[in-house]
């Protein structure tokens, strides 16, 4: 599903990647941070070879293979919602090499960005600390993702 042209048409058409910081991204990572209590937070765009950030905290990069990205899970899943609590227990990702090495992730959440029936991205938070979220913690991170959503729909209809 990376490379579907349909999907890959339609993150082309937000004319996202690559693009200058903007500060409604970087609020709803910092939000995402602040409510999740995680140090890392993204809005992660998924290019055909590369997860590209739109905006991030706590990592100081702005983009990584595909071959590494956690939401990759996302081509393998019908779920608009993953939460691994302990990564070195699940079985998708206790060999990743974000787990077993640098930084060491333990914790991972993540919401689908469906922009026009596509994934184009995901908005994640990792940590270093294995974690469980509440009930309220999930439901903001699905109001954030539908913040983000609203984004990028808007960028599209902008750019035609």
């Amino acid at each position: 599903m990376r490379l579907d042209a349909s999907r890959l048409a339609e993150l082309r058409r937000a004319l996202i990647l690559d693009s200058a910081p903007e500060r409604t991204f970087d609020d709803l990572t910092r939000l995402l941070s602040t409510t999740l209590g995680v140090p890392i937070a993204m809005v992660n765009m998924l290019d055909s070879d590369r997860d590209w950030f739109k905006s991030c905290i706590g990592l100081a990069v702005s983009e990584s293979p595909a071959m590494t990205s956690f939401c990759e899970v996302f081509f393998r899943s019908r779920q608009s919602l993953i939460v691994v609590e302990d990564t070195s227990l699940d079985g998708q990702f206790k060999t990743h090499p974000l787990v077993l090495g640098p930084p060491f992730i333990r914790f991972y959440a993540a919401a689908r960005l469906v922009v026009h029936g596509q994934t184009i991205g995901t908005l994640c938070a990792y940590d270093i600390r294995p974690r469980k979220l509440s009930a309220e913690q999930l439901y903001e991170l699905q109001v954030m993702a539908g913040a983000a959503v609203e984004l990028l729909k808007q960028r599209s209809v902008n750019a035609n």
